[in-house]
């Protein structure tokens, strides 16, 4: 079965369970499938995120992933009551436990399926470890989290933040007494940050310092520069401190009333706030937008990439950070051509024939991995 289906019926089975119309052979039907694979389980995820489903499940933390690890490798066991849980210490980058971040990803995925069956008064079931055999993940330790091509998660830290990463992102964790630090070596994050007025929320990037309190913002490390986006609050944005080292918002400081063009390397900070963005050159220049299309920036959350008049060589590099088959322009006039519209981002497919149809572009695939887009020889752009 391809992805494109498995996202149709993840997103049918999140719509009913939304509902709450489910009879009993669905609920069992339900059940099933979420056992045959990790794929539907992802996807059901990824849908229930949309609807808002799973707000209510663990929400007082009192699923032990140990219990859940252990039940997985039984042959059979019963659905796992939530309220029957002992509390364990937290998942994040303060547990004193080191885990292997596939065995969590194993339990957290049993959680969901043994989730849903309670819900329905599901009984009896079994949980193999051939179930999950399907869900590989590079080995990540508790102070650093990295997602491979395609993939996309949240994690929740010990202070309530919680990190969204993107496509091959990779960040790691430095909270101590005075601030929560947090360097992006690569990729894109929206932080949902905890207030906490008194340990400041930092996020670092090639010297770059972004500080916030009580805030939500995008940013992304994206071929020699940083983009800073803004969804709620403000962020001060300087490189002239270093790690562990108070900065005084009040003193100093530029805010943006205006498109403007400003250089990092003075001694201002600059106040960026909601519904801003800034990009900071590696040479200090910062270019700014007052009005930042916030549906644009953040709809990877929802697997979808956003293109208002992008041009080719743009949209192409969005599609490639998420999936195996990569797309080559082989024409620059071709790679200037304006694009509009609404993908899904793990749909290279979608892109290529939306092109093809456009009667502009001339498609060759030589292997199972790599689109070559030509210009057509009947049509000028």
């Amino acid at each position: 079965m391809n992805n494109h289906n498995i996202i149709e019926q993840a997103s049918h089975w999140a719509m009913l369970y939304d509902e709450g119309e489910l009879d009993s052979k669905q609920k069992v039907d339900l059940s099933n499938w979420l056992l045959k694979s990790p794929a539907h389980i992802e996807e059901f995820l990824h849908a229930g995120a949309i609807f808002n489903l799973l707000e209510g499940i663990d929400a007082n933390k009192k699923i032990s992933v140990d219990a859940l690890i252990e039940k997985i490798n039984q042959p059979t066991s019963a659905v796992i009551a939530f309220d029957s849980m002992q509390n364990k210490a937290p998942l994040g980058e303060n547990s004193t436990k080191k885990k292997s971040f596939s065995n969590i990803l194993l339990a957290l995925a049993a959680s969901v399926i043994i989730s849903v069956c309670s819900l329905y008064g599901l009984h009896y079931f079994s949980l193999t470890n051939d179930t999950f055999a399907n869900l590989k993940v590079p080995n990540q330790d508790r102070n650093q989290y990295t997602t491979v091509l395609g993939e996309q998660r949240s994690i929740t830290l010990s202070d309530g933040t919680i990190v969204y990463l993107n496509t091959l992102t990779n960040i790691k964790i430095d909270y101590n007494e005075q601030y929560r630090n947090i360097h992006l070596n690569r990729g894109e994050a929206i932080f949902k940050v905890a207030h906490n007025p008194d340990k400041p929320f930092r996020v670092w990037v090639d010297g770059v310092m972004f500080q916030a309190v009580g805030t939500e913002f995008n940013v992304r490390d994206k071929q020699g520069k940083v983009e800073l986006t803004v969804i709620t609050g403000e962020v001060a944005l300087t490189n002239q401190i270093v790690n562990n080292e108070k900065l005084d918002v009040e003193e100093n400081t530029i805010r943006l009333s205006e498109n403007t063009d400003l250089d990092l390397k003075s001694s201002k900070t600059l106040i960026v706030t909601i519904g801003q963005e800034a990009s900071v050159q590696a040479n200090g220049k910062i270019t700014t937008d007052v009005n930042a299309d916030l549906n644009k920036k953040t709809s990877w959350k929802l697997r979808q990439l956003i293109f208002k008049n992008d041009t080719l060589e743009d949209v192409i590099h969005e599609f490639n950070r998420y999936n195996q088959l990569q797309i080559v322009i082989e024409s620059d006039l071709l790679s200037r051509l304006p694009i509009t519209g609404i993908f899904e981002s793990n749909d290279p497919s979608s892109l290529i024939e939306f092109l093809r149809s456009s009667g502009k572009v001339s498609i060759k695939k030589d292997n199972t991995n790599k689109v070559n887009l030509f210009l057509s020889q009947s049509n000028n752009i």
